[in-house]
């Protein structure tokens, strides 16, 4: 695979209201919507970011409280939601906002094989345990690999990322994503496959 197949995102050093952002109040078009009574915000990918997803974003959602121990792990009712939506600015309000995350934009970084992104858009996952059964449930439901968070890809500790993130929430992990896709291409649905860890 050449870099080009490939789009590779890491916590900026400053904040973002818009575009690909991780952290912080969640998006303006969720505001009041019922998501946020189990659910809090981890990350948006801003329009164009993926070929998949055209001119809307997507949002990225963790059950509030979720851990690796939980028995909600399993592919069709891992905690964790993909929601398309148009795209939107950061909320006035903090309802939904995950407390221990940092709020910071999402850059593009060059990708390279020795940098562990924090999310990796690409035609293929990159796994942790080389355990390509563990996406069996998603493809039978036809679903195929849009891109992964690989908690590996946290910032380093330093002056511009001061504890970005509390704990690990995937266990030092990755989560993937799978999703289905119209005659154009664009994703009708995402939603997340497996974690690995």
């Amino acid at each position: 695979m050449t870099p080009v197949d490939r789009v590779h995102l890491g916590v900026g050093s400053s904040d973002s209201e818009v575009g690909a952002r991780i952290g912080g109040r969640p998006p303006q078009v969720f505001a009041a919507q019922p998501i946020f009574q189990t659910h809090d915000y981890l990350l948006t990918l801003g329009a164009h970011t993926a070929p998949w997803l055209g001119e809307r974003e997507l949002s990225v959602f963790i059950r509030r409280g979720f851990t690796i121990g939980d028995d909600d792990l399993e592919y069709p009712n891992i905690g964790v939601r993909a929601v398309l939506h148009p795209p939107s600015s950061r909320s006035a309000e903090s309802s939904g906002a995950h407390e221990g995350l940092g709020s910071a934009a999402l850059i593009r970084i060059p990708p390279d094989d020795d940098v562990v992104p924090l999310v990796r858009i690409a035609p293929q996952p990159v796994l942790i345990q080389n355990e390509p059964s563990y996406a069996t449930a998603v493809e039978a439901d036809g679903h195929s690999f849009l891109f992964q968070i690989n908690e590996e890809g946290w910032p380093v500790v330093d002056e511009s990322h001061p504890e970005f993130v509390e704990e690990y929430l995937f266990g030092y992990g990755s989560v993937y994503f799978y999703g289905s896709t119209d005659a154009t291409g664009l994703a009708r649905e995402v939603v997340p496959g497996f974690l690995d860890f």
